[in-house]
């Protein structure tokens, strides 16, 4: 492409017969300078903006790719994040189930056994109003039928016979037989002595048992 200075510098050879007029190819050649320089530049201008914008548009597409690149890594970080998530959230929900439905297992066996207490309680409280009735009722007929009972009199004391008596009073006074010590020999005492003891010991032990006032030999009369 030519420069506006190559145009206005180009020389024209000049022809012998017929040729152009110069003055008017002169003033054409201006115009068309003027005009040729302009669009020149303003080609240059657009040249610069498009180089600019070739590499803006090169760069973008490079951060394009990196942020496709991101987007994707992103896009599997996600993806398995979720797999993880729904995972561990039916981890979670089996193990909840599992667990309520062992719980609820459980707490039926205990409200089983509790009611089977609450049933025997019952029957042993039915049971025990029932005896501590019949026992109210038999002592209620009893006290109804106290004052109509007869009073058995009490029967005296017998006494002994009055022959067991006196076998246990001839008993006491009878004279037992116990071994006796060898008798210590004698001292002689002189005639009339005061301190000489007495030939016939015999009556010391003798007791009367006429004066008794019971058993055979007591009439009663004075």
């Amino acid at each position: 492409m030519l420069t506006p200075q190559e145009v206005s510098t180009h020389a024209f050879t000049k022809a012998v017969m017929g040729g152009y007029n110069m003055a008017a190819v002169d003033e054409f050649l201006d115009e068309l300078t003027d005009d040729y320089t302009a669009l020149y530049k303003e080609n240059a201008t657009l040249k610069a903006k498009l180089k600019v914008l070739v590499e803006k548009v090169e760069e973008y597409r490079a951060t394009e790719d990196s942020m496709r690149a991101t987007l994707l890594t992103a896009q599997k970080m996600a993806d398995s994040i979720v797999h993880e998530a729904e995972a561990k959230r039916d981890q979670m929900l089996e193990e909840a189930r599992s667990g309520a439905q062992e719980r609820i297992s459980q707490y039926g066996s205990e409200l089983e056994a509790a009611q089977e207490r609450l049933r025997q309680g019952q029957q042993e409280l039915a049971e025990f109003i029932r005896a501590s009735r019949e026992l109210c009722e038999r002592e209620l007929r009893f006290l109804e039928q106290l004052p109509q009972a007869e009073v058995p009199a009490a029967a005296p004391e017998a006494e002994p016979p009055v022959e067991e008596i006196e076998e246990h009073v001839m008993a006491a006074f009878s004279p037992q037989e116990v071994e006796q010590p060898a008798e210590p020999e004698t001292p002689d005492y002189p005639e009339g002595d005061p301190f000489a003891p007495e030939d016939d010991l015999e009556a010391t032990r003798r007791i009367n048992l006429d004066e008794l006032k019971f058993g055979r030999n007591y009439s009663g009369e004075k």
